[in-house]
């Protein structure tokens, strides 16, 4: 037996008794957490954080979940823990959930110095904890509330109608003490004045904090046909999609993902196929309205329309197949907002706009180019959508006429 086979018949044994070793530590610590009457799922599906929106929910991609308990606290109160991760996030522990009767406006409250997680508004403090919310108001009536029962050192956020705990420990007995905290939280919260307050609804699947219009769609391959992305190859797929109505200018935002084959011949005939990785991030926003092709400082081709201040001229090509459409829209005030904002390319062609270079279309990268466009559309003059038969004006104005 050569020492190359040797060492692999070793390395397979190592395997399989680390192999062994693992499971019965792992079928030990499922049946200590299934000893306190807890249900245990190995493998729960991502819906279970449907409509939890406030960070660590509701921010990146790559969103994860594992290993969910199912239980009640000593009151009564039902409970859902679960690891959960995204891009760039990870708990230490378990995340925990309790249903609250209704919507309440975010918050949170935080025992320790964990500030992984960006604040919610302003914070105010009292010793190791301290409290952040929208308003500065709300935020003190949490940390009055919540801080006599919080202890470990814990994050409890107000997310829709659910509290949540980030960090509970793994171990049975520990996480069955940050459930408790988590339950005398929420009964000290709902004999308080605070259960006068009101939420906004929570997102019906996944979305992202502070976007309510947004959607999430961690995999859907027929969003491809959505956006103008890259053909050939094979195993086409879409992931980290985001779709929204955008107030008047819907928008896909995608990674598509793709595979080609490449096979090349040496000098002797042999023959090798290798098979390449492809990405690009897509991001392409619609009209919903009828508007004339125009395009700044996009491509080459087509008439360039000039104005009567050189400084724009220089800095942006204007190109419309209707002169005096392009005239109308780009107006002084039209020009003077396209400076300003240092406006990046964009095209817009049989109801697609197409904008910038590319990129990963981060969700800043989305809100950017939505609050331009919106500033573009907005300062568009009355007459030009009356004209174009879309009456009342789709997009609201932003400056007197």
């Amino acid at each position: 037996m050569s020492d190359f086979v040797v060492v692999l018949v070793v390395v397979l044994v190592l395997a399989a008794v680390g192999l062994g070793v693992w499971g019965m530590l792992r079928h030990r610590y499922v049946q200590s957490l299934r000893a306190k009457g807890w249900e245990f799922i190995t493998s729960p599906p991502l819906s279970i954080v449907h409509g939890l929106n406030v960070p660590p929910f509701g921010v990146g991609f790559d969103r994860r979940v594992d290993d969910q308990l199912l239980g009640r606290a000593k009151d009564g109160t039902p409970f859902s823990a679960f690891k959960y991760a995204c891009g760039g996030w990870r708990s230490d522990g378990y995340v925990v959930t309790m249903p609250l009767p209704k919507s309440l406006p975010p918050g949170e409250v935080v025992h320790g110095g964990d500030t992984r997680i960006p604040a919610l508004g302003e914070a105010v403090e009292a010793g190791a904890l301290r409290a952040s919310a929208p308003t500065r108001g709300y935020a003190q009536e949490l940390l009055a509330v919540a801080g006599a029962h919080l202890h470990g050192p814990y994050r409890v956020s107000v997310d829709h109608d659910n509290l949540v705990l980030v960090d509970a420990p793994r171990e049975a007995d520990l996480l069955e003490g940050a459930i408790e905290q988590l339950a005398a939280v929420r009964a000290a919260l709902l004999a308080s004045t605070i259960t006068q307050y009101s939420g906004p609804r929570p997102p019906e699947g996944l979305s992202f904090h502070g976007r309510p219009d947004w959607a999430y769609v961690p995999r859907d391959d027929s969003y491809l046909g959505s956006v103008s992305s890259t053909g050939g190859g094979f195993d086409h797929e879409a992931h980290d999609i985001i779709v929204s109505r955008n107030h008047g200018l819907p928008f896909v935002r995608l990674r598509h993902t793709w595979k080609t084959r490449h096979t090349r011949r040496d000098s002797n005939g042999n023959t090798t196929t290798e098979i390449r990785h492809h990405e690009e991030v897509l991001c392409e926003f619609r009209t919903t309205f009828p508007f004339e092709d125009l395009s700044v400082n996009w491509g080459l081709f087509g008439r360039s329309q000039k104005f009567e201040w050189e400084d724009f001229n220089r800095r942006f090509t204007v190109r419309a197949d209707n002169p005096k459409f392009c005239s109308d829209v780009i107006h002084q005030r039209q020009m003077e907002f396209l400076m300003h904002a240092d406006a990046p390319k964009f095209q817009i062609a049989a109801g697609v706009i197409r904008v910038g270079d590319g990129g990963d279309w981060l969700p800043a990268d989305v809100d950017r180019t939505s609050q331009f466009l919106h500033g573009f559309f907005g300062r568009v003059p009355n007459f030009v959508w009356q004209e174009l038969g879309a009456w009342p004006r789709p997009i609201a104005e932003l400056e007197p006429r």
